[in-house]
């Protein structure tokens, strides 16, 4: 949300990764076509390179996504739907310059924007924030659920095992990009045990299982104490809902445009669109506290991006979040950046997390400024990975789930404040990292659990 966000004034996996390459998400603002769409900046010129462009075309309301979905097929022999039956409110379609041309002037779509790609941002810390005292007065998050959106997650881990709500999957398959689904049934999508299982071959790479990062987000939010274990998470009694949004790319082409080797993994903003709008669905049934999002990409962004429909794809989910009294948590970056902050943490609604180290200073790596709302820690954390082991690693991926789980831990504590609410006694309950950015003097709160529950008695 940030310290300059409507929202906190009533009241960024990420382990170190390239920016998103020219003409993607991060260019502020957007081209508006009269009563037409609002059309990414970079979408344009992405299509004269490419010729057609993977997109998001999102429907103003009460619009039908077939017809429209229909139109766009007909605009053009180089135009192509991919996906139209998985959303009310968008599709995701191959778009060239012609069908680019119609749907501007198409008042049933708001918005057209390239699907764009998001990277994950790569054991002494809950002591460092207070969650250990938290957690022996009793609040442990107990009753509440800390959704995961990121690489799926190993199920029957002993710091896992027993929490996992419900699991699901939402992957895309495109062979013109090399895109592979990572759901266990191959399909694009898939919902119940299992759903987001990390453990599938499509996850191995060079010997390797690559997915280890949703398991290690989970631990540090919500694992419990077993043995081998460096400690509890944050919210040791909370349940978790983790859901795969990564692809996996075998394509060099495609890889090189986030900066990695062959084969990598990626998540399209449609497949995280699915998602928000899947634990929007069950955010009642399981007392959906947070939603953690370790990864993203473009920027830095200096204000808020939700005038950018690329960089502000995943707004109207936030808000829909926050309307149910849950946190959309985002990891800020890990460009090192002064004073800015990664797409989709750049918007307005949602909570920016950035990192400390050991010692209480800012990560070199994180991003930080006006737009961060909290800091955590975040280098050497330990935690949990895939086939029952334990691994060691830095980013503000790591410090985004010690604030998701605090949310759970807050809403057990606190269960008639919402989202905003926790969030404010958050910030004003830690302790305040004084830095410079642009020569300004700012101040961020670093978590401080212990602190924020301190005044309640267990229940």
């Amino acid at each position: 949300m940030g310290s300059r966000s409507a929202l906190a004034c009533a009241l960024a996996l990420t382990t170190v990764v390239a920016a998103a390459p020219a003409g993607h998400a991060g260019t502020p603002g957007g081209v508006h076509g009269g009563d037409g769409p609002t059309v990414g900046k970079g979408l344009a010129s992405q299509i004269r390179s490419e010729e057609k462009v993977r997109s998001i075309v999102e429907l103003r309301p009460g619009q039908p996504v077939s017809s429209v979905a229909t139109d766009v097929e007909r605009a053009s022999a180089g135009a192509r739907v991919l996906e139209a039956s998985a959303s009310a409110h968008f599709f995701v379609a191959e778009v060239d310059a012609a069908t680019l041309a119609e749907l501007r002037k198409d008042p049933r779509v708001k918005a057209v924007y390239a699907d764009q790609l998001s990277v994950p941002f790569l054991a002494e810390s809950t002591r460092v924030i207070g969650s250990d005292a938290a957690n022996r007065a009793g609040w442990t998050g107990r009753g509440a659920t800390v959704a995961v959106l990121d690489m799926g997650i190993d199920g029957d881990h002993p710091f896992l095992a027993g929490r996992i709500v419900d699991q699901a999957c939402f992957s895309t398959t495109d062979a013109s990009t090399g895109a592979v689904s990572l759901c266990p049934s191959g399909r694009d999508d898939q919902a119940g045990r299992g759903a987001a299982d990390s453990r599938v071959a499509r996850c191995l790479a060079r010997g390797v299982n690559q997915c280890g990062h949703g398991s290690h987000v989970a631990g540090i939010a919500a694992g419990r104490f077993a043995p081998g274990a460096p400690g509890d998470g944050v919210a040791p009694g909370a349940g978790i809902l983790p859901i795969q949004v990564f692809s996996r790319l075998d394509s060099a082409t495609s890889c090189t445009r986030v900066g990695r080797q062959a084969p990598c993994f990626v998540s399209y903003t449609s497949d995280q669109k699915l998602a928000l709008e899947y634990v929007t669905r069950m955010a009642r049934t399981y007392n959906v506290a947070s939603v953690n999002m370790s990864f993203g990409g473009g920027g830095p962004h200096e204000t808020h991006c939700d005038a950018d429909p690329e960089s502000a794809a995943l707004k109207s989910q936030f808000d829909a979040l926050l309307d149910l009294g849950v946190a959309p948590v985002v990891a800020a970056g890990n460009g090192g950046a002064g004073n800015g902050v990664s797409a989709p943490a750049c918007i307005s609604s949602a909570v920016t997390v950035g990192a400390t180290d050991n010692a209480d200073e800012i990560a070199a790596f994180s991003n930080r400024g006006p737009l961060l709302d909290l800091f955590a820690p975040g280098v050497a954390i330990t935690s949990s990975v895939p086939d029952d082991a334990y691994a060691t690693m830095s980013g503000t991926s790591m410090s985004t789930p010690h604030v998701a789980g605090a949310f759970a831990v807050m809403k057990q504590a606190f269960p008639t404040l919402d989202a905003v609410q926790i969030l404010q006694r958050l910030r004003a309950t830690g302790r305040s990292i004084v830095y410079s950015a642009d020569a300004r003097r700012l101040g961020t709160p670093r978590l401080a659990v212990g602190r924020a529950t301190a005044p309640s008695a267990a229940r």
